[in-house]
């Protein structure tokens, strides 16, 4: 039987961002803790995996928000894996309000199985296929995502520059995975505020990211923000990270702009 867990979580206020909700890059953070969690719910907790030499890294992530989640609420996320390989797994997010039960985030991670030392691709163990069982089921709708036609309008193609600190990084010195979804959302309303001056009704409901490389604390990076379609109320932006003429993340975001009561609206 597959192995289902779930993590719940009261939002603390500090956690809001400035429209009063939780932000992506916190909803992230929740996923990736809820998998902690599950593998260790599962008797396979950080001692395993010293012992072993090995880690997980999150090489994919679709994060769908589509509610908002504000202070007091609280967040019951559930978790699987719906498939397993030699040395990767595909683990499902299903958030709901631990309230009312409705489902306000779903998320799928492309989780790689590494030697912590080398970062070399490591076979994943065969008891831990044996646990948690794969069920093919997948927390979204839809796996990939929307498609909108050409904007009908010319939007230029905007760039940005940041440094890398220290405070970004996480235990094996790269960029936490979440810290890069601050970043893509900064750029993107940077980008709308070049082109609109306003981005205060611009909500991001989808993020496709790809983790191709790391950056690490020092890096100079580049950030490229392009619309590559627009439908009534949606609309879809290209995104790149790099380092140099190395690419580091590839974002494939989809962003609604909503009314006041949040609330989708044409453009």
């Amino acid at each position: 039987m597959t192995h289902l867990f779930t993590a719940h979580f009261n939002l603390r206020q500090y956690e809001v961002n400035s429209h009063g909700e939780l932000p992506n890059s916190t909803l992230q953070r929740l996923f990736q803790e809820t998998a902690t969690l599950a593998t260790r719910d599962a008797g396979y907790d950080v001692r395993y995996h010293a012992e072993r030499e090995s880690i997980w890294v999150v090489y994919q992530m679709t994060l769908e928000h589509s509610r908002p989640i504000r202070y007091p609420d609280a967040l019951a996320i559930t978790t699987w894996l719906s498939d397993a390989q030699k040395v990767r797994t595909h683990r499902e997010y299903l958030a709901r309000n631990a309230q009312t039960n409705e489902i306000v985030a779903r998320g799928r991670a492309y989780w790689v199985h590494l030697h912590a030392k080398t970062l070399r691709p490591l076979r994943v163990p065969q008891e831990l296929f044996d646990t948690f069982q794969p069920n093919g089921a997948s927390a979204l709708v839809h796996i990939e995502p929307r498609t909108y036609p050409e904007a009908r309008f010319t939007v230029p193609i905007f760039r940005t520059m940041r440094r890398v600190y220290h405070y970004e990084a996480d235990e094996v010195q790269h960029v936490n995975n979440a810290i890069y979804i601050d970043w893509l959302e900064e750029a993107l309303h940077d980008a709308v505020m070049a082109h609109w001056n306003d981005a205060r009704r611009l909500c991001v409901y989808r993020h496709d990211v790809e983790y191709v490389r790391s950056a690490v604390p020092g890096d100079e990076v580049a950030i490229r923000v392009r619309l590559v379609g627009a439908g009534k109320t949606a609309s879809v932006w290209n995104l790149e990270i790099q380092r140099g003429d190395e690419l580091l993340v590839h974002d494939h975001i989809t962003a609604l702009w909503v009314n006041e009561t949040g609330k989708p609206m044409k453009w």
